[in-house]
Protein backbone atom coordinates (compact mmCIF):
# COMPACT_ATOMS: atom_id res chain seq x y z
CA UNK A 1 0.00 0.00 0.00
CA UNK A 2 1.36 3.36 -0.99
CA UNK A 3 1.65 5.96 1.73
CA UNK A 4 0.66 8.62 -0.80
CA UNK A 5 -2.50 6.70 -1.77
CA UNK A 6 -3.41 6.25 1.90
CA UNK A 7 -2.88 9.98 2.56
CA UNK A 8 -4.91 10.91 -0.53
CA UNK A 9 -7.86 8.77 0.57
CA UNK A 10 -7.64 10.21 4.09
CA UNK A 11 -7.78 13.71 2.57
CA UNK A 12 -11.04 12.86 0.76
CA UNK A 13 -12.58 12.30 4.20
CA UNK A 14 -10.91 15.38 5.68
CA UNK A 15 -8.42 13.36 7.73
CA UNK A 16 -4.66 13.63 8.08
CA UNK A 17 -4.49 9.95 9.00
CA UNK A 18 -6.72 7.25 10.45
CA UNK A 19 -5.82 4.49 12.85
CA UNK A 20 -9.15 2.90 13.83
CA UNK A 21 -12.44 1.99 12.21
CA UNK A 22 -14.18 4.25 14.74
CA UNK A 23 -12.15 7.25 13.52
CA UNK A 24 -12.95 6.28 9.94
CA UNK A 25 -16.67 5.98 10.63
CA UNK A 26 -16.71 9.31 12.50
CA UNK A 27 -15.31 11.08 9.43
CA UNK A 28 -17.33 9.09 6.86
CA UNK A 29 -20.87 9.32 8.26
CA UNK A 30 -21.36 13.12 8.28
CA UNK A 31 -19.78 13.49 4.84
CA UNK A 32 -21.92 10.81 3.21
CA UNK A 33 -25.02 12.31 4.82
CA UNK A 34 -24.06 15.73 3.47
CA UNK A 35 -23.24 14.56 -0.07
CA UNK A 36 -25.75 11.73 -0.58
CA UNK A 37 -27.25 12.29 -4.06
CA UNK A 38 -30.83 11.85 -2.80
CA UNK A 39 -30.38 14.97 -0.69
CA UNK A 40 -29.58 16.91 -3.88
CA UNK A 41 -32.18 15.29 -6.18
CA UNK A 42 -33.54 17.77 -8.71
CA UNK A 43 -30.97 20.41 -7.75
CA UNK A 44 -28.20 21.86 -9.89
CA UNK A 45 -25.61 20.28 -7.59
CA UNK A 46 -26.90 16.71 -8.00
CA UNK A 47 -24.10 15.67 -10.37
CA UNK A 48 -21.48 17.14 -8.06
CA UNK A 49 -23.03 15.35 -5.08
CA UNK A 50 -22.95 12.05 -6.97
CA UNK A 51 -19.25 12.46 -7.80
CA UNK A 52 -18.43 13.55 -4.24
CA UNK A 53 -20.42 10.69 -2.64
CA UNK A 54 -18.72 8.17 -4.94
CA UNK A 55 -15.30 9.52 -3.93
CA UNK A 56 -16.27 9.36 -0.25
CA UNK A 57 -17.40 5.73 -0.64
CA UNK A 58 -14.24 4.78 -2.52
CA UNK A 59 -12.08 6.39 0.17
CA UNK A 60 -14.02 4.56 2.88
CA UNK A 61 -13.65 1.20 1.10
CA UNK A 62 -9.92 1.78 0.51
CA UNK A 63 -9.22 2.87 4.10
CA UNK A 64 -11.37 0.19 5.75
CA UNK A 65 -9.57 -2.47 3.70
CA UNK A 66 -6.19 -0.96 4.68
CA UNK A 67 -7.17 -0.91 8.36
CA UNK A 68 -8.36 -4.52 8.08
CA UNK A 69 -5.04 -5.55 6.51
CA UNK A 70 -3.17 -3.81 9.34
CA UNK A 71 -5.37 -5.51 11.95
CA UNK A 72 -4.88 -8.89 10.29
CA UNK A 73 -1.11 -8.38 10.10
CA UNK A 74 -0.97 -7.48 13.81
CA UNK A 75 -3.20 -10.45 14.70
CA UNK A 76 -1.08 -12.91 12.70
CA UNK A 77 2.04 -11.66 14.49
CA UNK A 78 0.35 -12.33 17.81
CA UNK A 79 0.13 -15.83 19.32
CA UNK A 80 -3.63 -15.40 19.79
CA UNK A 81 -5.83 -16.56 16.88
CA UNK A 82 -7.51 -13.65 15.06
CA UNK A 83 -11.26 -13.19 15.37
CA UNK A 84 -13.43 -13.59 12.31
CA UNK A 85 -13.54 -10.28 10.49
CA UNK A 86 -15.89 -8.42 8.19
CA UNK A 87 -15.40 -9.10 4.51
CA UNK A 88 -13.10 -6.49 3.00
CA UNK A 89 -14.80 -6.48 -0.41
CA UNK A 90 -18.18 -4.87 -0.94
CA UNK A 91 -20.06 -5.69 -4.11
CA UNK A 92 -22.80 -3.07 -4.08
CA UNK A 93 -26.54 -3.43 -4.57
CA UNK A 94 -28.46 -4.92 -7.51
CA UNK A 95 -29.90 -1.46 -8.30
CA UNK A 96 -26.93 0.40 -9.81
CA UNK A 97 -28.54 3.78 -9.04
CA UNK A 98 -28.32 3.12 -5.29
CA UNK A 99 -25.29 4.50 -3.49
CA UNK A 100 -23.96 2.02 -0.94
CA UNK A 101 -23.35 3.58 2.49
CA UNK A 102 -21.16 1.58 4.83
CA UNK A 103 -22.25 1.48 8.47
CA UNK A 104 -20.52 0.80 11.77
CA UNK A 105 -19.22 -2.76 11.99
CA UNK A 106 -22.12 -4.98 12.98
CA UNK A 107 -24.28 -7.63 11.34
CA UNK A 108 -25.18 -4.96 8.76
CA UNK A 109 -22.41 -4.06 6.30
CA UNK A 110 -24.13 -1.30 4.36
CA UNK A 111 -27.40 0.38 3.46
CA UNK A 112 -28.63 2.20 0.38
CA UNK A 113 -31.71 4.11 -0.67
CA UNK A 114 -33.37 4.86 -3.99
CA UNK A 115 -35.39 8.04 -3.49
CA UNK A 116 -37.21 7.64 -6.81
CA UNK A 117 -38.67 4.24 -5.90
CA UNK A 118 -38.55 4.57 -2.06
CA UNK A 119 -36.60 1.29 -1.85
CA UNK A 120 -34.25 0.73 1.08
CA UNK A 121 -31.46 -1.83 0.64
CA UNK A 122 -29.79 -3.47 3.63
CA UNK A 123 -26.75 -5.74 3.20
CA UNK A 124 -25.86 -8.12 6.01
CA UNK A 125 -22.63 -9.98 6.68
CA UNK A 126 -22.58 -12.87 4.22
CA UNK A 127 -23.87 -10.42 1.58
CA UNK A 128 -27.55 -11.28 2.08
CA UNK A 129 -29.40 -8.23 0.73
CA UNK A 130 -32.93 -7.17 1.63
CA UNK A 131 -34.96 -4.64 -0.36
CA UNK A 132 -37.65 -2.88 1.66
CA UNK A 133 -40.32 -1.19 -0.44
CA UNK A 134 -42.18 2.07 0.23
CA UNK A 135 -39.73 3.39 2.82
CA UNK A 136 -39.99 7.19 3.15
CA UNK A 137 -36.80 9.28 3.02
CA UNK A 138 -37.31 10.32 6.65
CA UNK A 139 -37.01 6.67 7.76
CA UNK A 140 -33.78 6.31 5.75
CA UNK A 141 -32.30 9.44 7.32
CA UNK A 142 -33.29 8.20 10.79
CA UNK A 143 -31.59 4.89 10.00
CA UNK A 144 -28.35 6.69 9.09
CA UNK A 145 -28.44 8.59 12.38
CA UNK A 146 -29.35 5.57 14.53
CA UNK A 147 -26.83 4.40 17.11
CA UNK A 148 -27.47 0.76 16.16
CA UNK A 149 -28.27 0.02 12.52
CA UNK A 150 -29.39 -3.61 13.10
CA UNK A 151 -31.63 -2.59 16.01
CA UNK A 152 -33.20 0.25 14.01
CA UNK A 153 -33.89 -2.10 11.08
CA UNK A 154 -35.38 -4.73 13.40
CA UNK A 155 -37.68 -2.31 15.24
CA UNK A 156 -38.56 0.32 12.63
CA UNK A 157 -38.10 -1.28 9.21
CA UNK A 158 -38.66 -5.06 9.36
CA UNK A 159 -42.07 -4.74 10.96
CA UNK A 160 -43.25 -1.77 8.92
CA UNK A 161 -42.40 -2.43 5.28
CA UNK A 162 -42.74 -5.20 2.73
CA UNK A 163 -39.41 -6.73 1.77
CA UNK A 164 -37.77 -9.29 -0.47
CA UNK A 165 -34.43 -11.07 -0.22
CA UNK A 166 -32.36 -10.23 -3.30
CA UNK A 167 -29.17 -12.17 -2.77
CA UNK A 168 -28.29 -15.09 -0.55
CA UNK A 169 -24.81 -15.89 0.72
CA UNK A 170 -22.81 -18.16 -1.59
Amino acid sequence: MSTAAFAAQCAVLGLRTVRTIDQLNAAYRPLILQWHPDRHHGQAGHAIALVRATAINEAYAFLSAALERQRTARASASPVAPRESRPASHDGFPDASVLEIFVKPSTVISVGYNGATADLFVKYIGHRIYRYMGVPPTAFEALLLASSTPEFVRVHIDRQYTYEVLKRPT
